[in-house]
């Protein structure tokens, strides 16, 4: 049966892990029921409502609600106590900073599945935010895709797409020499600093694509 801590682990790919305990804490005292007896519960039903309710005092995407909800009724139903796997890939469209945020928090729910550290997953979460805010301040739209590596080695890709102006001199931008008044050179180093494997394809008016992998 799901355990307390299956409970707060599925939260927390989507929220805190403070709002992620807090959230389970709220649900399990309403229900009259102790984090450590969660499994002991005949119905399950009274407590993914109650885990709902938590939810909605806490900001997250609808998007990420969503899969969060799904996910939490996948292991509160099924009987199981591992939770349940994320899909092995995603797509977030960005339009406005709700999305960079959902972007961010799935990326780095992604990351903990896989086993990267703490550390490991907060550089997943940076990397993703700051292809995502590029998209938006110099693009306006775009897409981050993040899909799970298997092969050759365990890890996560990153790929930022859009079809904004592009980039004019990335060479003088990762050498330090060039930055924008407003970062995107600080942005991109940061980037480059902090993956594995980054590869960049963009010209003037042509849009960007940048590919960032990180392996375990």
């Amino acid at each position: 049966m799901a355990s307390f801590a299956d409970i707060c682990a599925v939260l927390g790919r989507h929220y805190s892990a403070a709002s992620a305990r807090t959230i389970g804490r709220m649900a399990v005292r309403r229900v009259g029921a102790h984090e450590h007896a969660v499994g002991q519960l005949r119905d399950m039903r009274p407590l993914l409502r109650e885990l709902k309710r938590g939810m909605d005092l806490f900001s997250t995407s609808p998007s990420a609600r969503r899969l969060c909800i799904s996910q939490l009724e996948e292991l509160l139903t099924g009987g199981g106590s591992v939770t349940p796997q994320l899909p092995a890939h995603f797509q977030v469209k960005i339009i406005d900073e709700s999305h960079i945020v959902e972007a961010r928090t799935r990326a780095r729910a992604m990351a903990q599945e896989l086993g990267f550290s703490r550390t490991e997953q907060v550089k997943v979460a940076t990397i993703v935010s700051e292809l995502a805010r590029n998209i938006y301040h110099y693009a306006g739209t775009g897409v981050i895709a993040v899909q799970r590596l298997e092969e050759p080695q365990r890890g996560i890709s990153i790929e930022a797409s859009d079809e904004g102006p592009g980039i004019a001199d990335v060479e003088s931008i990762l050498a330090g020499s060039y930055r924008s008044r407003t970062g995107l050179g600080l942005g991109l180093i940061g980037c480059r600093n902090l993956t594995d494997e980054l590869t960049i394809d963009t010209a003037p008016g042509k849009g960007t694509r940048i590919k960032a992998r990180m392996y375990r």
